[in-house]
């Protein structure tokens, strides 16, 4: 997640571009976008009763008996054959592999001999993890230590040492001999630490080398591989460090020793969060029928893509929309240039006695791709904004203070009052309304705290024409709707309320250990969101952000930059999420 050749990597993992594949309409009315740009992870909210159940596909070989093979070689299972007939539902924990047979851990004590041959019509390959020690075969000794496999077949007989003080342990696949396997008459072991490593697919994988079928990734610090979705059988074992697992809609914590199948839907998300200091190593495993590493989605069947790489899980190797090269800082957008926390900016007064702090501003320069000034990239909003009102303080309009805009405000916190012409608006936490431009109103504090808003400055579209009385709207208690897998929404204040350039102001709840589905934006089209509540995390094109309340980003509408709110903290987070209507 968060190996071999690069070859091995680029075959064994399958491209993809981007999306916003999303229901139609979708958070504020927006529509969905054209077939062509779904990015073939499920679109659909979680439904745990058509959804896979990803607790089945995930196993540990700690849950696992103890069997001896070799005379003294033990093994526990991690993974084995799919027990029932339904690879989407199976009846066993761990029981899920079609093509490979089982995915085990294998020991061998200090001092003891491991000694035969590989059954008939099998191939066992093995990844050394720990200890030391040595395999003969021929006559011919070779050493091993961690990071060094070898693959058995029935070809010849072998003889394995455990040399040192602790176990010599590996992680071991097997699994039929497939068409195009090459036996080999002398064993070949193969060292990952003879070759460099290299940046393979999905952004930041790594690898230096493993025995073809167990390929040794490692996930750089701080990082989040591309999500992506695959039609064909593929697995991982965790080897190193501790990742956040996201499979299918949800997460899930993983330590060494654990495994998991990728449910075989051909759009379950996968990837391994890397939150820690240090690199975390998984080894790889996808079909030894694809050849040396895996082939590719011709050798799997699957025909070549579209032109310009688009079609859905059937019609090519575009299988997770996200753009799936490696992180290149020299090319990418620069994510940080599109974000702004309220804290940062330098305090201003409006409307007489309203404290701002400017989260998001107006583009600076002509180019939306390349801001040239941090948090400068708003296209049609003036400004994202934190506001503060004294309690006992009045705002009031203040003359050219909104020209050719409109502010929309939602209270954060706090209570006041609101008067505008004969009407008068109690505020408290979720309550919007929008100030116009010559609009009379008269804003106090009542608490005993400042009442806080965030505010989207909007500008006034040529022939739009705003509304010139106040309305206060409180949807804060209305149902929630499921979107991006885990989004609890609903909005606040929509184009029906008065809003110009954006569809609604939505509240987006994110429950507890929960990731949204990733996406991009369209080209053109601005998706901001703010972090409102909780402690949360995001990916944020290729990399990850901490993401406190406060903050707020625009996503670069290139059409392939991932943004994905992560939350592993132990209580629900909130955002405001808004989206113009290009």
């Amino acid at each position: 997640m968060r190996r071999m050749l690069v070859l091995l990597f680029v075959a064994g993992c399958l491209t993809a571009t981007a999306c916003d594949a999303q229901q139609a309409p979708r958070r504020g009315g927006v529509q969905a976008q054209a077939t062509t740009r779904e990015d073939a992870l499920d679109p659909t909210p979680v439904d745990p009763a058509t959804d896979p159940n990803i607790d089945m596909f995930i196993n540990d070989y700690r849950n696992s008996k103890a069997r001896t093979v070799y005379g003294s070689l033990v093994f526990r299972d991690i993974l084995t054959r799919l027990d029932g007939v339904d690879k989407l539902h199976p009846v066993k924990r761990g029981a899920v592999l079609s093509d490979i047979a089982v995915v085990s851990y294998a020991t061998l004590a200090p001092g003891a001999t491991a000694s035969g041959k590989v059954a008939a019509g099998n191939v066992q390959i093995f990844l050394a993890v720990g200890g030391e020690g040595k395999i003969t075969v021929n006559s011919k000794t070779s050493e091993l230590k961690d990071g060094v496999g070898f693959t058995l077949s029935p070809d010849f007989d072998f003889k394995l040492t455990s040399t040192g003080k602790a176990p010599l342990a590996f992680y071991v696949r097997e699994e039929p001999i497939p068409a195009n396997f090459k036996a080999t008459p002398d064993l070949v072991v193969i060292s990952r630490w003879d070759n460099d490593r290299r940046v393979g697919a999905h952004w930041v994988h790594t690898c230096n080398g493993g025995p073809n079928g167990l390929n040794l990734c490692t996930i750089p610090p701080h990082t989040m591989p591309q999500p992506h979705s695959h039609p064909m059988e593929e697995a991982w074992i965790m080897v190193k460090g501790e990742t956040t697992l996201s499979l299918g809609k949800d997460l899930r914590s993983m330590t060494p020793g654990q495994a998991y199948r990728i449910p075989p839907t051909g759009v379950t998300a996968h990837s391994n969060i890397n939150w820690t200091d240090e690199p975390v190593e998984m080894i790889y495993m996808g079909p030894l029928s694809r050849g040396a590493g895996g082939g590719g989605p011709q050798a799997a069947g699957l025909g070549a893509p579209p032109a310009g790489g688009q079609g859905g899980p059937q019609g090519g190797m575009d299988f997770a929309r996200l753009d799936n090269s490696a992180i290149n800082p020299a090319t990418e957008p620069d994510v940080d240039m599109y974000t702004g926390n309220w804290r940062d900016a330098f305090p201003k007064i409006m409307h007489g006695n309203l404290y701002v702090r400017d989260m998001l501003t107006a583009l600076q320069g002509t180019d939306s791709l390349h801001p040239v000034r941090k948090g400068a990239v708003l296209t049609n909003a003036e400004a994202v904004s934190y506001a503060m009102l004294e309690p006992g303080s009045t705002a009031h309009p203040i003359a050219g203070e909104l020209k050719g805009i409109q502010q929309s405000f939602v209270v954060n916190s706090g209570t006041g009052i609101i008067k505008s012409g004969d009407k008068t608006f109690e505020l408290s936490k979720g309550k919007a309304f929008i100030i116009t431009p010559g609009l009379d109103f008269k804003m106090t504090g009542t608490g005993d705290h400042y009442v806080t808003f965030y505010v989207v400055s909007e500008k006034l579209p040529e022939g739009f024409k705003p509304k010139s009385t106040l309305d206060v709207v409180d949807n804060s208690a209305k149902p929630q709707v499921t979107n991006a897998w885990h989004d609890k929404e609903r909005a606040l204040i929509t184009t029906a309320d008065g809003l110009s350039d954006y569809h609604a102001l939505t509240q987006v709840e994110l429950p507890s250990m929960k990731m949204s589905r990733p996406y991009s934006a369209a080209q053109g089209v601005e998706e901001i969101w703010i972090a409102t509540d909780g402690d949360v995390d995001m990916l944020f094109g290729k990399e990850l952000r901490k993401l406190p309340a406060g903050t707020a980003y625009r996503v670069p509408s290139t059409g392939k930059t991932a943004h994905a709110n992560i939350n592993v903290s132990s209580a629900s987070a909130k955002f405001l999420y808004m989206v113009s209507g290009n």
